[in-house]
């Protein structure tokens, strides 16, 4: 059995924000090896590759969320659904890249002011295998007593 970095709890009244879909290959995100890649062989190549995942994030959290404000800092709590079938990718690049995507959006959608400690707090990740398409689901935790 996997242990679990967060356990959703029943009665739940954080936000969420599901990604899903293969915009890269058979995954849903690049990870933080192929971003670097990407600069690697281009800075423009690196720029263009960061914007089109973050604008992809943007646009879930504004279909999604609509227009949700947080008037707390957040907790992120990340959970990845990989392909089953396949290469095996590095964890730690997969959430690092998307992570950075993430927040960089919710900043764009006027969710948090901005990514600073004041208003991320922390992140949590957790990883599965699906046989389907491949998914991630975030949870927005806002935390009052800081």
């Amino acid at each position: 059995m996997q242990k679990l970095q967060f356990e959703i709890p029943e009665d739940c009244e954080m936000k969420k924000v599901v990604i899903s879909g293969n915009y890269f290959g058979e995954k849903t995100f690049p990870s933080l090896n192929n971003l670097l890649a990407d600069y690697g062989r281009a800075p423009v190549i690196g720029g263009s590759t960061k914007r089109k995942y973050k604008d992809i994030c943007s646009w879930e959290i504004r279909s999604q969320l609509r227009g949700y404000k947080a008037e707390n800092p957040l907790i992120l709590h990340y959970r990845f659904f990989e392909p089953s079938r396949g290469q095996k990718r590095d964890l730690p690049n997969v959430m690092a890249f998307f992570d950075k995507c993430f927040e960089d959006a919710l900043q764009d959608c006027q969710v948090i002011p901005n990514d600073s400690p004041k208003w991320m707090l922390n992140i949590t990740h957790d990883f599965f295998y699906t046989d389907g398409e491949p998914y991630v689901e975030v949870y927005i935790e806002e935390v009052e007593d800081v």
